[in-house]
């Protein structure tokens, strides 16, 4: 992946970011509402998880980025699936589980979902100010599906899981309303 590539993949997941909070800013009724047949989850708990799992993904690209940290690799060899993946920019529904670490409270109340979506906002764009991709190190770490991604795959990995899971919770809501 260049590194063009990897900045506009980044302003393009800082898009994302807002966006979950412009979900968020519905209708609490229609944020909580789950539809089984298209999801488990009602719309505030997949904008809770992604912003859970990018919590996680701001700390990857963190250490990527300057090259140490925990469970930072120099040598591993990416899974040309998962590549493929990130390439066709859509993950495929209903064959990852949410690790538990990101799996969203049923309860989830969207005040705090909305409190947790702007702290990612907020730390998305502190990150896309400091981070310099064409200096970083090519190092690696692991994802728990998709295998050992750089911070260009990291980046594109947090985009196409936040576009992911917004498919999904519009989905739900046009289905509620």
């Amino acid at each position: 992946m260049s590194h063009d590539s990897a900045l506009a993949d980044l302003e393009a997941y800082s898009a994302a970011a807002r966006e979950i909070e412009r979900l968020l800013a519905g209708d609490p009724d229609l944020l909580q509402r789950a539809v089984p047949a298209i999801s488990g989850w009602a719309p505030v708990q997949h904008a809770a998880h992604v912003t859970l799992a990018n919590e996680l993904v701001l700390r990857n690209l963190v250490n990527l980025a300057k090259g140490s940290g925990l469970l930072v690799l120099f040598e591993a060899e990416p899974k040309p699936a998962a590549l493929a993946v990130l390439a066709s920019g859509a993950l495929p529904r209903g064959v990852a589980k949410a690790p538990r670490m990101v799996t969203p409270p049923l309860d989830i109340d969207v005040r705090v979902a909305r409190e947790w979506a702007s702290k990612l906002t907020a730390d998305l764009d502190a990150l896309r100010a400091s981070i310099d991709v064409a200096s970083a190190p090519r190092c690696f770490i692991p994802h728990q599906e998709l295998g050992p991604l750089d911070l260009g795959q990291w980046i594109r990995f947090g985009l196409v899981h936040s576009r992911h899971h917004l498919a999904i919770a519009r989905e739900v809501m046009a289905v509620s309303s």
